[in-house]
């Protein structure tokens, strides 16, 4: 009985010391927060970023707990920061902040939320934050020109610019050029289009561009190559109008045959016989007045073909053009300048008397001829065949196209 009364005290007395040791330590936490509770403000949400140059741009929804002031972002370990107002406590809103004067690297942000009565949220971090400068825009290019079909114009002379497909990341290309007013003008190009068209072109002018990207999808700054580069140079090629022809007889000039006329050379029709036929005598030349002076910058022709005269017969192989603005009565040389000296080829290479499609193919479309660069426009020009492809002592050609540079 003594034993188990003695037991009955030891459980008591065990009980209370529990008992004191609760009570006195369930409030001991109150002296490390100076018996104040802690409160932590609401938290922002979907933070993000965009990536800008030396920068970036943080974004993120409010919290909606009305007691906060700022949020205070900061970087580099805590070593840098700034504070941001909170303008709105609407989730449906946005504070956006742009952090300015960083380095190219990858950076780590942290948000802390602080409220009127000095209390701060557990803050927030936004890892992998790229930023982006000189490294990144030293490797970017202009995108690159169509070099097959650069350029070309339309009847109503506006010009049609040609590019190859952009490298990724572009979103623009800005075309520099001086319109019909002789004013500087620009237009962009956008990443999703191949062309671009200038309605109000100055002929004659040069095109600058430049080409802009963005690093990653939402970027806040667009990026470019140092500096804006040459288009290739423009040329405006013109045909020639041929209703402006006329034969200018003069006496050195060869004659016609078989009813062949000079005029049916510029008749339109690259195909249908007659054309114009020389007889009797290689070299000779024949004289043409243009209608007006020209900047000769190509010319076409096409061989007679019935017969089996193509690339055979009288059909020139070697020849000359001349040019003039004031031909010699007497019908010699002196006043004529040599504009260039041409060679017919034979695109199959088969031996005389045999053609092939390709050669069809090729006279059917009108072998061209270009002219060295001119520099002096020409009224009157002379053609002065010297030698035929079946090395006949006469000559004939179905028709041809002159085409001028305009200036």
């Amino acid at each position: 009985m003594k034993m188990k009364i003695t037991f009955n005290v030891t459980v008591f007395l065990c009980v209370c010391f529990a008992m004191f040791g609760c009570k006195r330590y369930d409030t001991d936490y109150k002296s490390f927060l100076d018996h104040h509770e802690v409160t932590y403000p609401g938290l922002a949400t979907g933070v993000t970023y965009h990536a800008g140059n030396l920068r970036a741009v943080l974004v993120w929804h409010p919290s909606p707990d009305p007691s906060i002031k700022n949020y205070v972002v900061s970087w580099n370990n805590g070593s840098d920061s700034v504070i941001v107002d909170a303008t709105t406590h609407d989730p449906g809103d946005s504070i956006k902040v742009s952090i300015p004067n960083l380095k190219e690297y990858v950076y780590t942000f942290k948000i802390i939320a602080h409220d009127n009565a000095g209390n701060t949220s557990v803050g927030q971090e936004l890892n992998n934050v790229r930023v982006y400068g000189a490294v990144y825009s030293g490797a970017l290019a202009n995108r690159a020109i169509n070099l097959a079909a650069p350029y070309e114009f339309s009847a109503d002379n506006s010009l049609k610019l040609n590019f190859n497909s952009p490298d990724t990341g572009n979103v623009s290309t800005t075309i520099k050029y001086t319109n019909t007013a002789g004013a500087a003008a620009e237009a962009k190009l956008d990443a999703k289009s191949s062309s671009i068209t200038l309605t109000d072109y100055k002929i004659g002018t040069d095109i600058k561009y430049r080409s802009f990207y963005i690093p990653e999808a939402g970027a806040a700054d667009e990026f470019s190559p140092a500096a804006d580069v040459d288009f290739v140079k423009i040329l405006h090629i013109v045909l020639l109008d041929k209703s402006l022809f006329k034969e200018y007889d003069l006496p050195t000039d060869i004659n016609s045959a078989y009813g062949w006329y000079l005029p049916y050379m510029w008749d339109g029709k690259t195909l249908d016989e007659p054309g114009f036929y020389a007889n009797n005598q290689v070299p000779s030349w024949v004289t043409i007045d243009m209608g007006r002076p020209a900047l000769l910058y190509s010319m076409k022709i096409w061989q007679r073909t019935g017969g089996g005269a193509l690339y055979d017969q009288g059909n020139p192989k070697r020849f000359e053009i001349w040019g003039s603005n004031n031909p010699s009565a007497d019908g010699n040389f002196s006043s004529w300048t040599m504009l260039g000296s041409f060679n017919s080829v034979k695109p199959s290479g088969l031996p005389r008397g045999q053609t092939n499609q390709t050669d069809v193919d090729f006279n059917t479309a009108g072998e061209q001829f270009m002219f060295p660069a001119a520099t002096t426009r020409y009224r009157y020009m002379r053609i002065k065949v010297l030698e035929t492809w079946g090395e006949a002592n006469y000559w004939h050609l179905l028709e041809i196209s002159m085409y001028s540079l305009d200036q």
